[in-house]
């Protein structure tokens, strides 16, 4: 599984990527009216966003082969972290009934930080697998 998903095309990554980007802006800049309230638990809303950017963040790692150059996964998890940083600046100016909250920017850089975390375990798992099986 892990070699397959190794093999996918550098524009397919990307389209993925970008796909992932868009529907998680489309999310943090609807309405608030718009978004759906869904409250299983206290806190749930951070758990979704944690979860947002565990995935962006490991999608962008993917799609960048950080696998390659560990450098990369500290820029894409300053990115993931940014970019959610700019969502929440955005919903405070956007006046639609959303607001800025540090709780979920936190959550933000705790799922991204995990993206990367579980991202770099499993190219770590791949490069030993293709090591042993070049011998």
């Amino acid at each position: 599984m892990i070699k397959f998903l190794f093999s996918f095309p550098q524009w397919l990554r990307v389209l993925f990527s970008l796909l992932y980007l868009a529907i998680i802006a489309k999310l943090s800049l609807m309405p608030a009216d718009e978004v759906p309230q869904i409250e299983l638990f206290a806190g749930f809303d951070k758990v979704v966003h944690g979860c947002m950017y565990f995935g962006l963040t490991a999608l962008a790692c993917w799609t960048f082969h950080s696998e390659e150059r560990r450098i990369r996964i500290l820029y894409i998890v300053l990115f993931s972290a940014g970019f959610g940083l700019l969502m929440e600046f955005s919903q405070l100016e956007m006046q639609a009934g959303r607001a800025f909250e540090w709780t979920d920017e936190l959550s933000n850089a705790v799922g991204a930080l995990l993206g990367a975390g579980v991202y770099a375990w499993i190219a770590g798992v791949y490069r030993k697998k293709r090591g042993r099986e070049e011998d």
